[in-house]
């Protein structure tokens, strides 16, 4: 357990130390809230006229868009931060550091833990001051308040989603040569990923073929997740209910269960398979590396 911990607090301040990394990780987060604030808010407000069933105030439309939108910014984040830790794993593979520590007492089961840790601990701990902040300012600027239990399982859908995120990562940093060709992966993968989540707008503007693609993606369904969870609080605070409350978690903010390509399998089965996803990649990681350090 040592082994792990050592090496598990040195890969978490490479990449803390490292301010660029660090801000890097932190760009499409940025990049979605900003979007937000200068049109995708102001579509989905327009959008919710008296005449489609939204007799809202003004703060109450921005404290639905604004709760839904740090759902996905929490999801996305997780994401770009495992990135940033991951890129310094990348490194160690590609200067072959991690064949270096395997002549000393740790396993190659305990360097991939510390590894996998490393990211997740980071991921999960930048993501839930992210939501936190993030609820507060709603707060601030709405007047309106997500309550206590929201916020929990909030922090527990990030905790979930950095897990994913974390064993994906490992595995491409494993699979991959160099870091540059893991920044080029992140990269894509940063980009499509708001849209095939359904993060940046809502699946019924993107087409079918976008939510086909969308569902076999673990982070679309933890997506799903927060902004039911999140919607559904926003919702039973501003008196919404019956046909109103599913016009805005299934149609205004893609928040209703996807299944996988077309098969209606209910969101926990979704999660559970997600869970196995995360289980895959690292097992599949520790056979990488191992297959490396026999080379």
């Amino acid at each position: 357990m040592g082994n792990v911990i050592v090496l598990m607090k040195r890969t978490s301040l490479l990449f803390l130390r490292d301010k660029a990394a660090v801000f890097s990780s932190f760009l499409s987060t940025g990049i979605l809230i900003a979007l937000y604030f200068l049109f995708i808010g102001q579509m989905y407000t327009a959008g919710m006229t008296l005449e489609n069933g939204f007799p809202m105030s003004g703060q109450e439309k921005s404290f639905l868009v604004y709760v839904q939108m740090m759902a996905g910014v929490v999801i996305l984040n997780s994401v770009s931060v495992s990135v940033g830790v991951f890129s310094n794993v990348a490194k160690d593979f590609e200067t072959r550091r991690t064949e270096g520590f395997m002549l000393t007492p740790a396993t190659a089961g305990q360097i991939l833990t510390a590894y996998f840790l490393s990211g997740m601990t980071v991921s999960w701990v930048l993501s839930a001051l992210a939501w936190v902040v993030g609820v507060v300012l709603i707060g601030a600027l709405t007047s309106y308040w997500l309550g206590f239990a929201a916020v929990a399982i909030g922090l527990g859908i990030a905790f979930a989603a950095a897990l994913v995120s974390g064993a994906l990562m490992l595995l491409l940093a494993a699979l991959v040569r160099s870091s540059t060709a893991l920044g080029v992966i992140s990269g894509i993968l940063g980009t499509f990923l708001g849209f095939l989540c359904g993060i940046y707008m809502p699946y019924f503007m993107l087409g079918n073929g976008i939510e086909g693609v969308g569902s076999v993606l673990p982070f679309t369904h933890l997506t799903v997740w927060f902004k039911q969870v999140v919607l559904g609080d926003a919702a039973k605070q501003l008196g919404i209910s019956g046909a109103q409350q599913m016009s805005v978690l299934e149609e205004s903010f893609s928040a209703e269960n996807v299944g996988l390509l077309g098969l209606d399998l209910p969101l926990p089965v979704m999660l559970g398979l997600s869970g196995l996803f995360a289980v895959g990649c690292a097992v599949a990681a520790l056979a990488v590396l191992r297959r490396r350090v026999r080379a």
